[in-house]
């Protein structure tokens, strides 16, 4: 849990997770009467190469409702995973370990203004198509860690942010 994690922005390059967490306070700092949302969302697809990988995205997005947001990302690769299961799996697992993270760097912060706000987790679930069958475990893996998880269609941290840079 030391390893530095680097993330990317499309406004700020390659940033820290340090650097990443100071911006998000500078971000609310802008606009402190706007009501804001964290959100994790991690995304997959499978590359063709020798061995096959799987392409795993996380981004964080901190949303001021009603006026934009700002977003940041990383991508990580992995062996292939067969199955579907597996797949919605990890990106729940990797979307649960950078919640808790920022949870433990937010905490570390003098006059942290986003530890009164619920962290969503958005995963890439819906009722229609094959992950159906998944939505009651993994909904219940995140909130039993006492995370808000949000499915399609809106976990658009997962479906759109983060499958932006699949």
């Amino acid at each position: 849990m030391n390893e530095v994690m680097y993330f990317n922005s499309p406004t700020q390059g390659r940033v820290s997770f340090e650097e990443l967490v100071s911006s998000l306070f500078c971000f609310i700092r802008e606009e402190p009467r706007f009501f804001y949302r964290l959100i994790i969302g991690t995304d997959s697809r499978g590359e063709v190469e020798s061995p096959p990988l799987q392409v795993f995205v996380t981004a964080i997005i901190i949303h001021r409702v009603g006026f934009g947001g700002k977003y940041f990302w990383r991508k990580e690769h992995f062996p292939d995973l067969y199955t579907v299961r597996d797949k919605i799996y990890q990106e729940a697992l990797l979307s649960l370990d950078v919640s808790r993270r920022l949870i433990e760097k937010l905490e570390s912060f003098p006059d942290n203004h986003l530890s009164n706000y619920d962290m969503e987790i958005h995963v890439d679930v819906g009722n229609n198509g094959p992950t159906r069958s998944l939505i009651r475990e993994v909904v219940g893996m995140i909130q039993s860690q006492g995370f808000v998880a949000k499915v399609k269609p809106e976990s658009f941290g997962a479906s759109r942010v983060a499958h932006r840079h699949t």
